[in-house]
């Protein structure tokens, strides 16, 4: 009979299998569509909004590769929103001659972006973080899919800009799996973020659905779910390619890792009521279904971890404490803790589909990891580096539960 560890571990693999051949019979069905564009009839013009504070730093290489974008020069206005910055991005960006509009800091990016929209002329609305560097085909790319006038965003594939340390490359493999998962996504109608590193709107769209959530600290997240929950379609440009720049030290890394999951239940929270409610589209039927579900499958996993290496312990240490009283080591005896075959296969199951699926999104990527550090960042991204994310998911439930959603 099974007990409920047996239980959980089943519901765990079952999921985690189901997505994984999910994505892997999209990718089969859809992989030579994946770099196709449309074709346009005429080039919209775009505004291009840049919410900046305190981005000394990164504002003038964020200004000169926006400079270098391949885009007729009467169809394309650049701002930057300085968002109560107390250092030299104003200046920078004015000296380099881009139009630079000052507001008062309020917290969240949100504010800025809707304060540039404001003022924005362009029929479409180009979003892009202060550090983005986006190649210069990257923007043509990108509104060609707006040829399709049910199109409401347009979202890019973003990778690390040059990792120069370890858990920089575990984030160049993250990077480029998002991408071709992303991708996949947009064959279900459920791409459900548009992040800020570089993603185009439809203006129209946007001032359709009352512009960004100023109280969500991921509007990235929202405003996909919004314009899904309005009927708008959303597309991944694999070919815009976009370089952003990543925390490296841990603690910026789980910061930034806490933010995205508070977003992400903060948006979970506000459209709760479309859990498989068809009048909500795809939002309702496989989105916030799927992201719930994530969350589920991320803390079982955690769950039956913690429960394994516990038991394994305790037994060592039990055995360990009779084994000496006897004067036994224990070291030489202690048999370790195997699960039942039918566990151990679907655990194999698992870790072939999960190498299988990031050859892929390297592959998509056009990333290569060779030598010996790439082959062990692949081995902890696997088995370590993941195995964080429900820890900080914990942490960010603790987070809410406290109410400190403010960064």
């Amino acid at each position: 009979m099974l007990g409920w560890i047996d239980v959980i571990f089943l519901i765990f693999a079952y999921m985690s299998l189901f997505f994984s051949f999910l994505f892997l019979v999209l990718f089969i069905k859809n992989r030579n569509r994946i770099t196709k564009t449309n074709t346009l009839l005429s080039i919209p013009s775009v505004s291009i909004l840049i919410p900046a504070y305190n981005e000394e730093k990164n504002i003038a290489n964020t200004i000169r590769c926006v400079k270098k974008l391949i885009y007729p020069k009467g169809k394309l206005e650049v701002m930057v929103i300085d968002d109560g910055s107390t250092d030299r991005t104003y200046e920078i960006a004015k000296k380099l001659g881009i139009r630079v509009l000052r507001k008062q800091n309020q917290g969240k990016k949100a504010f800025a972006l809707n304060y540039g929209l404001k003022h924005a002329k362009g029929e479409l609305i180009a979003c892009m973080d202060a550090d983005s560097m986006p190649q210069s085909n990257s923007l043509m790319h990108a509104v060609k899919f707006f040829a399709d006038e049910k199109v409401g965003a347009v979202t890019t594939s973003i990778f690390v800009r040059k990792p120069r340390n370890f858990i920089g490359l575990l984030q160049k493999i993250e990077y480029a799996m998002i991408v071709w998962t992303r991708k996949m996504l947009e064959y279900m109608e459920s791409i459900y973020v548009t992040p800020g590193p570089l993603s185009v709107y439809r203006k129209s769209a946007l001032n359709n659905v009352g512009g960004f959530d100023e109280n969500n600290v991921t509007e990235d997240i929202e405003i996909a779910w919004r314009l899904l929950k309005e009927g708008y379609k959303i597309r991944m440009s694999t070919k815009s390619i976009v370089y952003t720049n990543i925390p490296y030290a841990f603690g910026a890394w789980w910061k930034q890792r806490l933010r995205w999951n508070i977003g992400g239940l903060q948006t979970t929270n506000k459209y709760k009521a479309g859990l498989f409610n068809r009048s909500y589209g795809t939002l309702g039927t496989f989105v916030i279904p799927f992201f719930s579900l994530s969350f589920i499958v991320s803390l079982l996993g955690f769950g039956i971890f913690v429960y394994l290496i516990g038991n394994w312990v305790y037994k060592f240490l039990s055995f360990s404490i009779v084994a000496s009283s006897v004067g036994v080591s224990p070291i030489q005896h202690f048999e370790l803790f195997y699960l039942p075959d039918l566990f151990t296969f679907f655990g194999i199951a698992i870790l072939i589909l999960s190498l299988v699926g990031i050859k892929i999104g390297l592959t998509i990527a056009n990333k290569k990891i060779t030598g010996v550090k790439g082959m062990f960042g692949l081995l902890i991204y696997i088995s370590l580096y993941i195995t964080i994310f429900p820890i900080i998911l914990i942490h960010s439930f603790i987070r809410m539960g406290k109410g400190k959603t403010k960064w």
